[in-house]
């Protein structure tokens, strides 16, 4: 099977010729996000290259598959993992692995059970990709509302078809999670005047008494804009089905930035034939990539977007800083305070 990974090219200028010492000596990292090529995350290869690891980066552009991820990570004592999924199966076939340092928040992708069984510990950057990812899903309602995608087309094609929009200002947003993305976005709407409704079970509202925090079935009901910032859990897997689409008033826009699977596809599809979602913008997949015959990507008003939410520079550099530290702070045994889970003692 051919790989589309490689070792760095620095290190391996080392071991040319030095096969017998130096590759039986020298411990591996495996860096899976794609994203880490991007010329601004030098100063963190750098950092990596020159820990005394050899590096090995994987440059499929996507996500690396169970077989392709065992394969790559083989030997491996760390890994600065992107969106690929470290099953309880792909663990057990990784025997050296001692950190999986994610670059990101999310660790919904990794079986912290089968990491805690394994001994391997398990970080990540919280609070790191939250300016990006609100302002995707800010995007993703000016987008909806105003046709933005549609009318772009449109015109691309020579024609001239204005239609109506609807303000955002006065629009009452539900955000449905109220971590750090949750509270970003709802800092940055302030300016709109738009009312906001929280939901948020873990969320104490003694801590912000100017929080409005309501049930979900209200929030629902409510909102006008429904933008979601959640982790994909068993409590939270297809959490947005046909029942709730049926509570939302006709004409709700709904923003996914978080997890595919918290939003039923096909419930989504049909909502939008009726007209109870005026428009789905959703930059996470049930299944990821999605198929091009996708079934929601026939709607003129469904904006689709790769996974791209904390697709910046800048939560690029924030990212990247603290995965590297967490990674090689951990391979240390110094204290790691981003600990997402940690071996059984």
């Amino acid at each position: 099977m051919q790989l589309d990974w490689f070792r760095t090219p620095g290190v391996m200028g080392l071991l040319i010729g030095t096969e017998s010492t130096m590759e039986k000596h020298l411990q591996k990292l495996l860096v899976t996000p794609t994203s880490f090529a991007a010329e601004e995350l030098e100063f963190a290869r750098v950092l990596l290259e020159e820990s005394g690891y050899e590096v090995v980066y994987n440059q499929s552009g996507k996500p690396l598959e169970t077989e392709q991820l065992v394969a790559a990570a083989d030997d491996c004592v760390g890994i600065l993992a992107g969106l690929d999924d470290f099953s309880a199966s792909v663990l057990k076939q990784l025997p050296d692995l001692r950190v999986i340092s994610r670059y990101g928040v999310g660790v919904d992708r990794i079986d912290l059970q089968a990491a805690c069984r394994n001994g391997i510990v398990v970080t990540n950057t919280p609070g790191a990709n939250s300016i990006a990812v609100a302002e995707m899903a800010l995007t993703a309602m000016f987008a909806l509302a105003r046709h933005v995608a549609w009318l772009n087309e449109t015109t691309r094609q020579g024609k001239w078809s204005r239609v109506g929009g609807t303000e955002l200002s006065q629009a009452t947003l539900g955000i449905v999670g109220y971590g750090s993305i949750g509270r970003a976005l709802r800092k940055i709407v302030t300016g709109l005047e738009m009312k906001v409704l929280v939901y948020d079970p873990f969320f104490d509202p003694d801590t912000d008494p100017t929080v409005q925090c309501v049930e979900l079935a209200d929030l629902v009901r409510e909102s006008n804009f429904i933008s979601l910032h959640l982790p994909l859990t068993p409590a939270t897997e297809g959490l947005f089905d046909a029942s709730m689409f049926r509570l939302m008033s006709a004409g709700t826009f709904l923003i996914n930035t978080s997890r595919g699977g918290i939003v039923d596809e096909s419930a989504a599809a049909k909502a939008l034939e009726t007209g109870q979602l005026a428009g789905f913008a959703l930059d996470a997949y049930e299944e990821e990539p999605p198929s091009p015959d996708h079934e929601l990507f026939r709607f003129p008003n469904v904006i689709a977007t790769p996974h791209s939410g904390a697709q910046t520079v800048q939560s690029h550099i924030r990212m990247a800083r603290g995965a590297v530290e967490n990674l090689l702070g951990a391979l240390a045994g110094k204290p790691v305070t981003n600990l997402a889970s940690k071996p059984v003692s």
